[in-house]
């Protein structure tokens, strides 16, 4: 039994001619074995000299090595007028039948072409089942049609017509999936992450737009708030409502790669600093010799910074500290020391996302908020961190995007099985259409633990990483690479459309470990994969 697309019912047609085709087309479906696909009602579409034609082919059979045959059918009135068989549909609406099979045939086989299946052989037959051919005529070998005295062997004409020993291989699954006009239709990565992003933005305007306006005597505000709020969009919003009103304004935070990145959207009179940075011109400025070579430079600088910091001039009007999680409380003194009589101090920050150990302080007086929505992760990748109780209190997703759940990719514990899983991984991305710019490698360890942190390539990506050098002026050293790798430390406040986590290995789900889950699996935009080991694996299972 033939297979018969497509697949609906074949009551209630209009008129008589579809009876007639409703007919051939079940002898059709009884007469032939299940090798062959049998289309009706088959729409095309074709443009010729600038015009979209339309037109639909009767009845169309496809041989089990992906040979087709076009079945002209035309019952009911036919007449032989000037040479030409002639079809009337009443109201003086005739078409030439010779004119027209040349036109389906020629059709098919352009479109054939276009898609790439040129190599497609077609043929094309005549089926008149309500008359009988007296004789044979130039325009249609006789072959080639089959009359109403044909009719009982329709199902052995129509196989004979097909061609043996055909030495062109046809992809049949591309032929049927052409002619079901099955159409692969894959999301534009581009514009999705765009859209995206773009969403999330206006989304989480809100910390910007209220914060700003609340006032209080004390002139001092803190933000606890969680991954995706919109803390970069308020502090980006405080430091240009200073510079319109020409003020001097500082932010500070502890990442520089964070510091990197709002520099490039703070406006240009803004000082945008990390806390070490600032430590560092101070020592500078006042002639403290700086050996980056030594593991006690850093040390030494913010030892000078906040022993000097009550004699530096009180100069500033607005002072923002982010990531203050990652603050001793020395230093937001020292660093609020500069702010004036009148000046406002916002101090932003996330309990969650704490990855050192610092003492927790307070600042009296100071008006205090807490923020839950979370705008940049996908509503799926939300709800998974709920399930994990990554967080004190549960996360709000306030994402339009609903996004997949996180992926996660267990390996066996050993270092070639965890590698062998990421790239794995991210061959998988990058059959989806991510680009390797679209993409960030995030390891759950630091610079002097992790593996994946000194690969030169990953998932045939060259890797663009850290040395964990310094020139003379202090800057990190990068490797050059398509492929951003970084550690969950230094990624903090920062974010990409696809994030994957990787060397996620632990024996226990500790406060530390969770916060480090929740920091990588708040960095993605789009999609969040995670490389975990067996073993935390089963940690976490054992949470849901």
């Amino acid at each position: 039994m033939a297979i018969i697309h497509p697949h609906k019912s074949l009551s209630g047609p209009m008129t008589a001619g579809d009876y007639r085709e409703q007919d051939l087309l079940l002898q059709l479906k009884d007469g032939l074995p299940d090798s062959f696909d049998v289309f009706h009602g088959l729409g095309w579409s074709a443009i010729h000299d600038q015009q979209q034609q339309f037109g639909e082919l009767d009845l169309t059979v496809v041989s089990p090595d992906g040979q087709v045959l076009i079945l002209e059918v035309k019952a009911g009135d036919v007449q032989a007028q000037d040479g030409q068989l002639i079809k009337s549909y009443g109201h003086d609406n005739s078409k030439n039948i010779g004119h027209q099979a040349r036109k389906q045939h020629s059709v098919l086989r352009h479109r054939l072409k276009e898609a790439g299946l040129s190599h497609v052989h077609v043929d094309a037959m005549l089926v008149l089942p309500d008359h009988r051919l007296g004789s044979e005529g130039l325009a249609y070998p006789r072959e080639r049609m089959v009359d109403a005295t044909q009719m009982s062997a329709f199902c052995s004409i129509v196989r004979s017509s097909f061609s043996n020993g055909l030495q062109t291989v046809v992809d049949r699954r591309a032929l049927m999936d052409f002619l079901s006009s099955q159409y692969q239709l894959y999301p534009d990565v581009g514009t999705q992450i765009g859209q995206v992003q773009q969403i999330s933005m206006r989304l989480s305007g809100g910390l910007a737009t209220w914060v700003p306006r609340i006032s209080h005597d004390s002139q001092v505000y803190v933000i606890e708030a969680t991954a995706g709020s919109g803390k970069t969009q308020l502090a980006l919003k405080l430091l240009r409502d200073a510079a319109q009103q020409k003020q001097r304004a500082r932010y500070v935070c502890f990442n520089r790669p964070l510091a990197d990145h709002l520099q490039t959207m703070a406006p240009a009179h803004a000082e945008v600093t990390t806390f070490h940075q600032l430590c560092r011109e101070h020592a500078e400025r006042t002639g403290l010799s700086l050996d980056f070579s030594s593991e006690d430079v850093f040390k030494n600088m913010v030892s000078s910074f906040v022993q000097a910091a009550e004699a530096l001039p009180q100069n500033l009007d607005l002072l923002v500290i982010d990531e203050s999680q990652d603050f001793d409380p020395a230093w937001v003194q020292a660093l609020a020391a500069q702010l004036h009589e009148n000046g406002r101090l916002y101090v932003l920050g996330d309990a969650d996302q704490q990855l050192y150990e610092r003492e927790a302080f307070e600042l009296p007086g100071a008006v205090r908020l807490n923020c839950m929505d979370n705008y940049r992760s996908p509503q799926k990748v939300v709800s998974a961190i709920n399930q994990l109780r990554l967080t004190a209190q549960p996360v709000l997703a306030c994402s339009a995007h609903p996004g997949q759940t996180p992926g996660f990719h267990t390996y066996d514990g050993t270092a070639a099985g965890h590698d062998a899983e990421l790239n794995r991984c991210l061959k998988d991305l990058q059959t989806e259409g991510f680009a390797a710019s679209q993409m960030a490698v995030i390891s759950f360890r630091g610079l002097k633990n992790s593996r994946v942190l000194s690969m030169p390539v990953l998932g045939g990506f060259s890797t663009r990483r850290t040395t964990g050098k310094f020139d003379k002026a202090g800057n990190a050293l990068w490797h050059e690479g398509e492929l951003l790798v970084e550690s969950v430390y230094r990624f903090k406040g920062q974010s990409a459309p696809v994030v994957v986590l990787c060397e996620v290995d632990f024996e226990e789900l500790t406060p530390v470990n969770a916060r480090k889950l929740f920091v990588g699996m708040t960095r993605g935009q789009l999609r969040v994969e995670v490389v975990l080991s067996e073993e935390a694996a089963s940690i976490l299972t054992s949470i849901i």
